[in-house]
């Protein structure tokens, strides 16, 4: 959904109001996800969870009340600080602590605990927010469960048994808080792989890492803290929310009588990263060199993609069998037993051979724009793109566009028309947040077309996407299975909700 700003004339304060169109949601699972975070969070009532004022629905339109909460997030402090100070750490951890108690005695948990959720005022407090995929400990409330829900929670941050059959309970909550304190220690996740699949493989098969290991020095009660709330079996964990805040408190009271902690081991701080700074290890890059067939490119029917042969083959028949009908119509026409040829018989023979050349002028004139399009598509700039945690980034030739997630409301994969009859091509497609794309690119990277021209969205658009919002972003060029895989895990890891799953590459 969407989240303005907005204002109750009758209190007289300012809101946030979130909205999920019903014929807009990119998965039938989002408003049953929508209600549950309504019913989740009215059962909250605390200073580290933002409050809900009001649900309801407005025509086609579902939306929630909320406080407004102003600042940014804790993933974009990590992205553009790094490392956090060892006491400020410690105190972001008790409040998100504080909430989570405050949740798990009201019933709820809350299941997706991670850097993107934990809200920073420009006071300094702490509001935990996105109750999309909580639980409940008792079956209190009659609220739809939906397929997003299971597995729930996101790979980096969730604990193990999210990802099972089972759902977790107040523990896994606690899992996630050790994780996210990691990474505000370390400036990572604890555990990190290369697509989703194998990063929860890593989190059932083997122990964290021990945070004494990226940043030296730590208080051993800190290490082995750290390392409890991370421990793989849950039984092993801390028992409650309310038992890990009383440790917090504790840690920071010690901490204050005590040196700084030394900072990570091999962590060098830097600025905010720009097209020309190399990507981390964690994003996925697909390179296309240009000189693939165009028969090969992914196609979301039979036929899209075809290659420029099979058209000059059949512009070559269609010209022959204009010759054909030419030479047998002045057979006819001169077959007459006297020898004799009336006027009309004149005219038609004169008409027939005018249209038989000017359709074979037609096949020569179409056959040779086809063989240079061709030739066009030879010379072309290989393509690049690239899906990080950051945003998307394509490159094409000199040619290079960032897209920040930020500004991304959806992603999905959609046909782009050609210029030409039966020219198709898959595309990787996103509708930006309202007025917040800036200078796009006049042409989706790896566009085959040799002549400029914004490309026509086709017919097969998916039914969550409008046509006037979506902004092609790059062709899609020949991918194999696995180059298919790592798209849609590149997408659903890093898009999140964002991404609208598609049928197109399978």
């Amino acid at each position: 959904g969407e989240v303005w700003a907005g204002r109750d004339r009758s209190l007289r304060r300012d809101v946030a109001v979130k909205l999920l169109a019903m014929q807009d949601a990119a998965s039938p699972d989002l408003p049953a996800r929508f209600e549950r975070e309504a019913v989740a969070a009215a059962q909250i009532n605390h200073p580290n969870v933002v409050a809900l004022y009001d649900r309801g629905v407005h025509e086609d339109m579902l939306f929630l009340v909320m406080e407004k909460v102003e600042g940014g997030n804790l993933a974009e402090h990590l992205r553009d600080e790094g490392p956090m100070d060892p006491d400020r750490a410690l105190a972001i951890a008790g409040e998100v602590c504080a909430a989570l108690d405050a949740a798990h005695t009201a019933g709820v948990i809350h299941y997706d605990i991670k850097p993107q959720n934990i809200m920073i005022t420009p006071a300094g407090g702490v509001k935990v927010v996105d109750f999309g995929i909580a639980g409940f400990l008792q079956a209190t409330f009659s609220v739809a469960r939906s397929s997003q829900l299971i597995p729930a929670g996101t790979p980096e941050y969730g604990a193990p048994e999210q990802f099972l059959s089972e759902r977790g309970n107040v523990r896994s909550d606690l899992y996630a808080l050790g994780a996210v304190l990691f990474a505000l220690l370390a400036g990572h996740p604890p555990v990190t792989g290369h697509n989703a699949l194998a990063l929860v493989r890593r989190k059932l098969d083997e122990d964290a890492p021990s945070l004494s290991d990226v940043r030296p020095g730590t208080p051993a009660a800190l290490v082995v803290l750290v390392a409890e709330l991370l421990d793989r079996d849950a039984e092993r964990r801390p028992a409650s929310a309310g038992e890990v805040r009383q440790r917090l408190r504790q840690l920071r009271e010690d901490a204050g009588r005590t040196t700084a902690l030394a900072q990570p081991a091999a962590t060098v701080r830097q600025p905010p990263r720009t097209v020309q700074e190399s990507d981390s290890d964690d994003t996925y890059t697909f390179t296309w060199t240009a000189q693939e067939p165009l028969a090969d490119y992914p196609g979301t029917i039979a036929g899209l993609g075809r290659s420029r042969k099979a058209t000059q083959i059949r512009v070559a028949v269609a010209g022959v069998l204009w010759v054909l009908i030419g030479m047998l119509a002045i057979a006819v026409l001169n077959f007459n037993a006297d020898g004799d040829r009336d006027a009309w018989d004149q005219a038609t023979l004169q008409g027939v051979i005018g249209v038989a050349t000017l359709g074979l002028v037609g096949c020569v004139v179409h056959a040779g724009i086809t063989g240079a399009r061709a030739r066009d598509h030879e010379r072309r700039s290989s393509w690049t793109l690239t899906i990080g945690p950051h945003h998307i980034r394509t490159t094409h030739g000199s040619r290079h566009k960032t897209y920040p997630w930020e500004q991304i409301r959806t992603a999905t994969v959609v046909a782009i028309s050609g210029t030409s009859p039966g020219d198709a091509y898959l595309g990787l497609h996103i509708r930006p947040e309202s007025g917040r794309l800036r200078n796009a690119a006049p042409l989706p990277a790896g566009w085959p077309e040799p002549r400029p021209g914004r490309p026509r969205l086709g017919a097969s658009s998916a039914p969550a996407a409008r046509r006037d919002a979506l902004v092609p972003v790059c062709v899609l060029g020949p991918m194999n299975p696995g180059d298919r895989f790592d798209f849609a895990e590149a997408m659903e890891r890093y898009g999140d909700q964002r991404w609208t799953p598609t049928a197109a590459l399978q």
